[in-house]
């Protein structure tokens, strides 16, 4: 800006700067991304809504808003918001006034689904802990949840396992493993925890020198054996029943894999592994899927906050280790590692194989 003194009118010279078009922005815009945390939240109880309403099951026949709402016993005019906003979600589909079911998710959502599932919704406990969290932070956690839950398959619940990890996981998983150069001369191998053997079945039909051990407890036995004759595995494939933090495990494997099925601290952790060692051959490989924390614990974000849920509860102050830790625990117990592998690419949950080598 210059100023004429013979005229006192100011006079505007047009520079880059004052160009708006072409200005800068003075920080990045993320406004956006966090108000889609905010979202998130409101997202999460209308779908939740939706679950305990059971909505996709009674959507399995196309309905209108009033048609629903008369068979919910719900508002009408506030049923058609909420599926409105579930068809914005890309869970329904609408056209004119009927809603049906997106056949993409439908599988998930619907009870009489063989892939219904059953554990989206969060209990309501966790959910009372969360909605609390400012207060819990300040007081600290309210009394002692740390007692360990003891998982208990029968076989429907266990059919639902095998069929979610025919999903990609298992795929995944065995391919990976087959890829390893010792797989291919590899002659015994035990899936500790297996429960319906799938990921064993597969493996000794990828190497038909194999022998394949399936570990678990008893009660879990009778469905394992019933998914080795329904792939015709009985020749290399036996369910073997028991717990294998105190049982005999076998001897002379090649290949050892688990997937899941441990939990416990740090000296469980290398006493398990301590035993694994010595039923193992020189040379061979302990393969396990599971969850692991990055080296500097800010992520994977599903484990961080499942963390976060454990110690709020009083459960402690983490769940889950860190790879630099596991590495530790299996050093500890005679194994060399190897590498990991990210398994995202294959799984929902951000699991990883750990591939170590006993020494």
């Amino acid at each position: 800006m210059t100023s004429n003194p013979e005229n006192t009118q100011t006079i505007y010279e047009e520079t880059e700067q004052d160009r708006l078009s072409t200005t800068k922005p003075p920080v990045v815009n993320k406004l956006e991304y966090l108000r889609s945390l905010v979202s998130g939240f409101e997202i999460g109880q209308v779908f939740m809504t939706a679950l305990d309403l059971d909505v996709f099951s009674q959507l399995e026949k196309p309905q209108t808003a009033d048609e629903l709402s008369a068979e919910s016993g719900t508002d009408a005019a506030l049923t058609r918001n909420l599926l409105n906003v579930l068809s914005a979600m890309e869970l329904l589909k609408k056209e004119d006034e009927t809603y049906y079911n997106n056949p993409e998710t439908a599988p998930f959502l619907i009870r009489s689904s063989p892939y219904f599932g059953r554990y989206l919704k969060p209990d309501d406990k966790s959910m009372d802990t969360l909605l609390r969290l400012k207060q819990i932070l300040i007081e600290g956690p309210q009394g002692d949840d740390s007692k360990k839950h003891e998982h208990r398959f029968n076989e429907d619940a266990m059919d639902w396992i095998a069929r979610y990890s025919l999903l990609g996981r298992l795929q995944g998983t065995v391919g990976q493993i087959t890829a390893l150069p010792e797989f291919k001369n590899a002659k015994k191998l035990v899936d500790l925890g297996g429960g319906h053997g799938l990921f064993g079945i597969a493996l000794a039909q990828e190497n038909p020198n194999l022998e394949v051990v399936i570990f678990d407890r008893p009660e879990v036995v009778p469905t394992t054996e019933k998914y080795i004759r329904q792939y015709n595995m009985e020749g290399r494939v036996c369910a073997l029943g028991g717990d294998y933090m105190t049982d005999d495990i076998g001897n002379d494997y090649d290949m050892v894999f688990e997937a899941c099925s441990f939990g416990g601290n740090d000296q469980r952790c290398q006493t398990l592994f301590q035993k694994i060692a010595a039923a193992m051959k020189k040379g061979g490989l302990f393969i396990r899927l599971t969850f692991t924390l990055d080296d500097d614990e800010k992520g994977p974000l599903e484990l961080t906050l499942w963390d976060l849920k454990n110690s709020l509860a009083g459960r402690g102050p983490r769940s889950h280790r860190t790879n630099s830790g596991l590495s530790l625990i299996l050093e500890q117990a005679g194994f060399v590692y190897q590498k990991t592998i990210d398994m995202s690419p294959w799984c929902f949950n951000p699991m990883r194989l750990i591939i170590s080598r006993k020494e």
